[in-house]
């Protein structure tokens, strides 16, 4: 039995209008974006500017380059995006604070990623703040220009540090001054400035000097030249 000629048009229609359905490009009607603390919501929202089109059409690749992109920035840690009725849902986890360098009086935060991150005094740990003083930089730019501590600075950090964690010789915490030579630690109650070199035999002399002092001394101990103050200390002691 042959079909009636309308019933088959209204057959084409319908299935026509299917396949249009499905493969109708989906929009990007609305963007929100979710931080987890708002540290660095202006600097993220900056970068993000021209990067995302509203009423563009929805490309699954281009949202993943996106959000490699958005990854790649110095203030972010982790962001996952999602797609959800024309809604555009960033979600990010920002960088956080692991350290500040006080120089020329301006805090850097630093983040763990190395980068510096902004330049908010608030959001300085108090002990694990440093200040710097040098005549060369202690931060470098990347290849995209974004600042970034120099390796050799993020070593005498992360040295000192452990030093200090593990033993300090003078009951006291001190202030960490990086220098382009070396490290100053200062301790105001005692009145003691301590300059130690790059290398760990420098923080051994540390140690062996103020065991040999039957009480910390005040004054100005160079300890990058090797032996030199703790032959002072034994005649001083």
């Amino acid at each position: 039995m042959k079909r009636p000629l309308f019933i088959m048009f209204f057959t084409l229609i319908a299935i026509s209008g299917l396949i249009l359905f499905l493969y109708s490009p989906m929009k990007i009607k609305k963007v929100k974006i979710k931080l987890d603390k708002n540290l660095w919501g202006s600097k993220i929202t900056d970068m993000l500017t021209g990067e995302i089109t509203i009423n563009s059409p929805y490309d699954e690749s281009k949202i993943k380059n996106l959000e490699n992109f958005i990854n790649s920035l110095p203030w972010v840690k982790k962001a996952t995006i999602s797609f959800i009725k024309g809604t555009l849902i960033i979600k990010i986890k920002e960088e956080p604070v692991k350290l500040c360098i006080i120089s020329n009086n301006e805090a850097y935060n630093i983040g763990n990623n190395g980068y510096i991150l902004g330049k908010k005094e608030s959001l300085c740990p108090p002990d694990k703040t440093f200040f710097y003083k040098g005549k060369s930089s202690f931060f470098t730019k990347d290849s995209k220009g974004f600042p970034r501590v120099t390796e050799d600075a993020m070593l005498e950090i992360s040295l000192i540090s452990q030093y200090l964690k593990s033993e300090n010789p003078i009951n006291e915490k001190p202030d960490i001054l990086l220098t382009d030579t070396g490290i100053k630690l200062l301790y105001p109650e005692h009145k003691i400035i301590v300059f130690l070199g790059n290398a760990g035999n420098s923080w051994q002399n540390f140690k062996k000097l103020f065991k040999i002092l039957s009480k910390p001394y005040p004054g100005y101990y160079d300890l990058r030249f090797s032996g030199l103050l703790i032959e002072k200390g034994r005649k001083n002691d």
